[in-house]
């Protein structure tokens, strides 16, 4: 998987409202996202920290607290509930921080710049 990454958070101190427990990094790849309702679509992955992501969706059918599972290729999917959706966006968190075990998901990170 090559595919460069930023930081999304700013040199400059994050504000007080800023509730983010961790870093985000922007990538821009292809996922798969699949509801408990079985709908499935094919998405791109915006934004990935340890313990959600943003992605960019054009299903209607995507709804705030949705349970969905999200995966990157053949690997298995990660499920994550959705926090929010906006304009073509969606912000989702992961049931569970992502696992050591899961290096595709580690490595969006690791090549951050």
């Amino acid at each position: 998987m090559n595919v460069r990454l930023m930081r999304v958070e700013g040199m400059e101190a994050r504000s007080d409202t800023d509730r983010r427990r961790e870093p985000r990094f922007a990538t821009r790849i292809d996922a798969r996202l699949l509801s408990s309702t079985g709908q499935e679509t094919n998405v791109q992955l915006a934004e990935v920290s340890l313990h959600g992501c943003r992605i960019t969706i054009s299903e209607p059918w995507l709804r705030n607290g949705m349970f969905v599972s999200i995966g990157l290729g053949d690997e298995p999917m990660l499920e994550a509930i959705v926090r929010w959706v906006r304009g073509g966006d969606a912000g989702m968190e992961f049931l569970w921080p992502i696992p050591p075990e899961r290096r595709e998901w580690h490595e969006l990170a690791d090549m951050a710049f």
